[in-house]
């Protein structure tokens, strides 16, 4: 983990890995049935789709793949780019993607939660460029938390080789990602305009879960303790 997770406590990083995959389900749920199809953080999907629309000569199929995969490419680019400048930031980045899903969340019940033509693309747009963000600082802590396949071949060979911890992880970001998307489900049964608010609720409580601790320290010299951090701000 870098630098400005390695004062933070190993279960409050593992809370906040897990609320960020349910908010990848709630994401991935909402754009695959309501913004034209492509995942926003599944890539390597979007980019498979993509393929096939060029094989076909199907340009109009070849819209929403193109722009879920340059959105997502634009949020890790701008993420990562934001990091160099800050490397022991982690929470700062989060609350740019915090900023993305509330501009969507109020964008979407404004498209009466069923946009069309160039709209859809935008939309989808900034859902792909918050999952792009996320997937930048997960690296950072050390937890996939948008595309799981490798998390989940981990733990399957965790249960086969021996490695209870790498298990427990796998099986934790799992039932994360597919509790978002049944929840992002059934609210767009009931509430269509709550779900991007779903997603935002889940990560300000991954955002409140990395915290911002600090510690003192007495003086060698038995005087006033002096406030030290231990790391950096987030």
């Amino acid at each position: 983990m870098g630098e400005g997770v390695s004062g933070r406590g190993t279960g409050r990083v593992a809370a906040a890995a897990t609320l960020l995959a349910a908010v990848s389900g709630v994401v991935d749920l909402w754009a695959v049935t309501s913004l034209g199809g492509p995942f926003a953080g599944v890539v390597t999907g979007n980019l498979v789709t993509l393929g096939g629309a060029a094989g076909r000569g199907d340009p109009a199929a070849s819209w929403p793949p193109l722009v879920a995969v340059l959105g997502f490419a634009l949020g890790v680019v701008c993420w990562a780019s934001a990091g160099r400048r800050r490397p022991d930031a982690v929470g700062w980045p989060l609350v740019g993607e915090l900023a993305v899903l509330v501009a969507l969340a109020v964008a979407w019940p404004l498209t009466g939660t069923a946009p069309t033509g160039g709209v859809v693309l935008v939309l989808l747009a900034g859902a792909a460029m918050a999952m792009g963000a996320q997937s930048s600082t997960a690296l950072r802590l050390g937890e996939s938390t948008t595309y799981l396949s490798g998390t989940l071949t981990g733990g399957l060979v965790a249960l086969v080789a021996g490695g209870p911890r790498r298990r427990v992880a796998a099986l934790r970001q799992l039932v994360a990602l597919v509790a978002g998307a049944a929840a992002a489900a059934v609210l767009l049964g009931a509430a269509r305009w709550a779900v991007p608010v779903l997603a935002v609720v889940l990560l300000g409580a991954a955002l409140a879960a990395l915290g911002r601790p600090a510690w003192d320290r007495p003086k060698a010299d038995g005087g006033t303790p002096t406030r030290v951090r231990r790391e950096r701000p987030v």
